[in-house]
């Protein structure tokens, strides 16, 4: 049989089986640590507790990024966000398009009958299409024709002015308002050193029901005539008291 060792080893070897009948022995002998770490055997090698198994390849260095590189973007999204491409419409066909229709139509009625056919028809046989004619009434005028710049739709509100935001303007200008105010205020109240109280509306009816109350007290308004039906004003009476006192159930006026 072949030997797969050194040379001297393997004549040593196949010494040994010739005297001993055909028959090698050869004693087992225990895998050290060593050799299983040096091994580079993905089932010899042996990890240690709590530490992942070493690696028997050959990698690349701590600061090697796998994958594939891709070149970056021309167009990032600040440019797509920013930057608004305008719509460029499709050149409507002039005078010197051919008309398909017409020429399917012809070639249909000359006996052409397959595609070869109708590419060597086309070649003697030419049909110009024939601009339309405005359909009902004019085209419309719209802003946007005698203005170029005419923006269509509902304004939006301003951008905020983050700046005067940031930059605490508006509190700046409330504070310099209320000051004005407050002393705008102080020189409307004292105009002779004094201080003038403003009254509210109920305050003022309320002092206004105090003073005509007070002056009819003082001044109270003649007795009022009690009623009495005008055909009864100028009726005078048919008794006197001093008839009144010939009754016996009438009691003692005086």
């Amino acid at each position: 049989q072949g030997c797969s060792s050194s040379p001297p080893l393997c004549r040593s070897l196949q010494r040994a089986e010739r005297a001993s009948g055909g028959l090698l022995i050869v004693p087992l002998v225990a895998m050290s640590e060593e050799y299983r770490s040096r091994s580079n055997h993905a089932l010899l090698v042996k990890d240690d507790v709590g530490k992942s198994k070493p690696t028997v390849y050959t990698l690349p260095p701590e600061g090697h990024a796998y994958g594939l590189t891709q070149p970056p973007d021309q167009e990032g999204a600040r440019e797509v966000t920013m930057h608004w491409a305008a719509h460029v419409p499709r050149r409507k066909p002039g005078a010197e398009c051919q008309d398909f229709r017409k020429l399917n139509r012809l070639a249909a009625t000359s006996g052409v009958r397959n595609a070869s056919e109708l590419a060597e028809w086309r070649t003697t046989n030419d049909v110009k299409l024939v601009p339309k004619g405005p359909a009902g009434s004019g085209p419309k005028v719209i802003p946007s024709d005698v203005i170029p710049s005419f923006a269509y739709g509902k304004k939006s509100r301003p951008s905020t002015p983050i700046a005067s935001v940031v930059g605490n303007h508006y509190g700046t200008e409330q504070e310099e308002a209320l000051s004005f105010s407050y002393k705008k205020l102080a020189e409307d109240d004292r105009p002779n050193g004094k201080r003038v109280i403003k009254l509210t509306v109920a305050c003022q009816k309320q002092i206004a029901n105090a003073k005509s109350a007070r002056q009819l007290h003082d001044n109270p308004p003649p007795p009022k005539e009690c009623f009495k039906m005008a055909k009864f004003k100028n009726v005078p009476a048919r008794m006197k008291p001093e008839d009144m006192g010939r009754s016996a159930s009438v009691p003692n006026l005086h």
